[in-house]
């Protein structure tokens, strides 16, 4: 009988511990955070018409976020080779950032939108 509770306690534990994120990863929190700011600034950096002025604007942006973050280019790119092999973590990030990016982007067109507001009721006066 003890053998049986012994081996029921081993196999429990085996199966119990569930392999986390490496610590040598940005953590899936921080990684969101740094996916944001990196999309953010593809946006921007996209609006610009010279692809040689874009390369210039965009590197010391990006170097501005990994120094924000703590990390630096070579832990970014390992990290995103660990999560493109882990889709399933991936695509759950990326439904955050998504939705957190529909939030701002809600956000800034109430913003405008107020601020033309008393324009516009000015014209339909005169």
């Amino acid at each position: 009988m003890t053998r049986f509770l012994l081996m029921l306690l081993v196999v429990c534990s085996i199966f119990a511990c569930k392999p986390g994120i490496p610590k040598d990863i940005i953590q899936p929190a921080e990684m969101e955070n740094i996916l944001h700011d990196i999309h953010v600034i593809d946006g921007y950096v996209s609006n610009i018409p010279t692809p040689d002025s874009a390369k210039k604007v965009a590197s010391p942006l990006y170097k501005g976020i990994f120094k924000k973050y703590g990390v630096d280019s070579a832990l970014h790119a390992k990290s995103m080779d660990y999560y493109y092999h882990r889709p399933d973590i991936l695509t759950k990030m990326y439904g955050n950032i998504s939705a957190k990016l529909g939030k701002e982007k809600e956000a800034e067109a109430n913003k405008q939108i107020k601020s033309t507001a008393p324009e516009v009721a000015k014209e339909l006066k005169n």
